[in-house]
């Protein structure tokens, strides 16, 4: 399994209270969980019992290697080069979910990508009705991130245009507010681990804003990943 990979995952994450408290943008959060390419039958029924167990966890349901394909040659059919390069054999098994809770979100994800036979998990904003005007922008530092490559990290973010309300938070942090959100939610607050969290840059931003500039930070030398997610996962 391979931990923390930087899938091009946009989620929604911020600091709001604790569980029970309601978003100050609502949206559901979807998940989908990548499954090792060797997993076994026994893994994959055991991950996907365990996201079925998550609290705020509804809508399971798994795509195979062939669906996931064709779902990928209809998103590409504009782009014929990455459309000549996809094989079946490269797509792995997913399993998407809906988390009804943003708040909890990256707690249900950060708990799911240590499980067994899971390569990575990736969570985005859910398609809804009317869309968000600001969503949350999480970007997750590597552990092995120098001072050079944080301190570059952080120049970028700053010079946004339409970020607001920048925060930086620590590890001990980031698992201190999930453990205090996850309170009262079954038994998810005792399977989140410290080591499981990331440093972070987080703030929010307008959906769909033009010139955003996340995709540059994506390619960021010590950036682990870069989640867009609703403002409650903040």
């Amino acid at each position: 399994m391979r931990r923390g990979a930087p899938l091009l995952s946009l989620v929604v994450l911020l600091a709001l209270p604790a569980c029970t408290s309601q978003p100050e943008e609502p949206g559901d959060v979807a998940l989908a969980v990548f499954l090792d390419n060797d997993v076994t039958v026994a893994q994959k029924g055991s991950v996907e019992q365990q996201l079925r167990s998550m609290p705020s966890v509804k809508e399971v349901s798994l795509e195979t290697r062939e669906q996931a394909y064709e779902r990928q040659k209809a998103d590409l059919k504009d782009q014929p080069d990455l459309l000549a390069a996809l094989k079946p054999e490269y797509m792995p098994e997913l399993l998407h979910a809906t988390v009804t809770d943003a708040s909890i979100a990256e707690a249900v994800e950060l708990v799911m990508t240590e499980a067994d036979g899971v390569e990575d998990v990736a969570l985005r904003i859910a398609d809804v009705d009317p869309r968000p005007s600001r969503i949350g922008v999480i970007v997750r530092l590597e552990s092995s991130a120098t001072d050079q490559q944080r301190a570059a990290v952080e120049k970028a973010v700053r010079a946004l245009p339409t970020a607001k309300s920048i925060e930086f938070e620590d590890r001990d942090a980031a698992y201190e507010r999930l453990r205090e959100r996850c309170q009262g939610k079954g038994d998810l607050s005792t399977q989140l681990r410290p080591q499981m969290t990331h440093e972070s840059w987080r703030f929010e931003m307008p959906l769909n804003g033009e010139g955003s500039g996340v995709g540059e930070l994506m390619r960021l030398d010590g950036v682990d990943g870069v989640p867009l997610a609703p403002l409650a996962m903040l």
